[in-house]
């Protein structure tokens, strides 16, 4: 079996296996019975008797965008595998229970150490990383969510969710991050161990472990929603810096139709990037693209109601380029297509 030469010194002593070496391993276990898996269309489960790892990997799907994955293997020897997430991974929770994996993320962390009682949140498409699992035993949770879901969670109560992750609700391009949230409240461990101890089978079993999975995303907000508050009460703005905010506020509605970056953004203004981020939270209690999106959905309320425009008229003038982007836009932040809204604001003005 091959293994990649990159050039870790952390891993100069452990075999660390290539896609496509760890398929050709992966089919070879099936073939002599080391690797078995059943499914069917709700549940995945993967067991392994191998040299690799001993145990089992569980994949349920609970509801449409939203997956539940635990692991529960014994690695008798360290081993990593390099690999490339697709596209469309999406935002996963992990919680540790025992063991844990240390990672190399290409272009987010360079040497990133998963632990035990820890929690983690990452969105990672398109990245590739390489994984290594030490010896012994590791047990540990991964949720799944896709960003429709969360859409639908928030319930257009987007401001309440943690800074990170309004972008996933808010804009078309997400910036990529894998953060520690923390250690694992009591709370999380019981829930979790509630996940991994079950005690209840058939459609019981899916309610029961999808309100589990659905009181650990809430935990988890709740913690880094804390982290927020917490880094907002100890951050103050000189006067200088504070016209600088209201600066960049005008020029971002100014550029609707070409927006500018956070870095360039900041740079126009004079000031770095974390201050313009914390800065616009502190003045207008909204992430920069948060308080962008909500500046777009006010004109466009006022476009469709107070002007002759089409919906495709009114989404070019606030900056869409796609009528499909901007009508999903807006139903998701009013509950309501524009053209509905269009038409029955005039009904009520006539």
């Amino acid at each position: 079996m091959r293994a990649s030469n990159k050039n870790l010194s952390h891993l100069t002593m452990t075999i660390i296996f290539t896609e496509a070496d760890f398929d050709e391993l992966w089919q070879e276990g099936l073939e002599r019975g080391e690797i078995t898996y059943q499914s069917n269309d709700f549940e995945y489960i993967e067991t392994w008797q191998h040299a690799l790892k001993k145990g089992f990997i569980q994949v349920i799907e609970l509801r449409p965008g939203l997956y539940l994955q635990f692991g529960n293997y014994e690695t008798p020897i360290t081993w990593g595998e390099e690999g490339q997430h697709s596209e469309a991974f999406p935002l996963t929770l992990a919680f540790i229970v025992t063991g844990g994996c240390r990672e190399q993320i290409y272009g987010i962390k360079e040497d990133n150490c998963e632990q035990a009682g820890e929690n983690y949140l990452f969105f990672l498409p398109g990245t590739r990383e390489i994984e290594v699992h030490p010896t012994g035993l590791l047990q540990n949770i991964r949720i799944r969510v896709e960003s429709h879901l969360l859409r639908t969670l928030t319930a257009r109560q987007e401001n309440s969710l943690p800074d990170v992750l309004k972008p996933l609700i808010e804009a078309d391009s997400v910036p990529l991050f894998h953060l520690d949230v923390g250690k694992m409240t009591s709370a999380m461990h019981l829930a979790v161990r509630q996940i991994m101890h079950c005690p209840y089978q058939g459609m019981m079993r899916r309610v029961y472990l999808e309100a589990k999975t659905l009181e650990l995303i809430a935990l988890q907000f709740s913690q880094l929603a804390e982290t927020d508050k917490s880094r907002d009460e100890y951050f103050s703005l000189k006067q200088d810096e504070c016209d600088r905010i209201y600066q960049a506020r005008e020029i971002l509605i100014n550029n609707l139709h070409n927006p500018l970056s956070l870095i360039a953004l900041a740079q126009q203004v004079g000031l770095n990037e974390r201050k313009l981020k914390q800065g616009f939270r502190h003045v207008f209690g909204n992430t920069v693209f948060g308080y962008l999106h909500d500046y777009q959905m006010q004109q466009a309320q006022r476009l469709l109601l107070a002007e002759k425009m089409t919906v495709a008229g009114v989404a070019a003038r606030v900056g869409y380029a796609s009528p499909t982007a901007f009508c999903a836009a807006f139903r998701r932040k009013f509950g309501i297509n524009p053209k509905a809204y269009q038409i029955a604001g005039r009904i009520s003005l006539a």
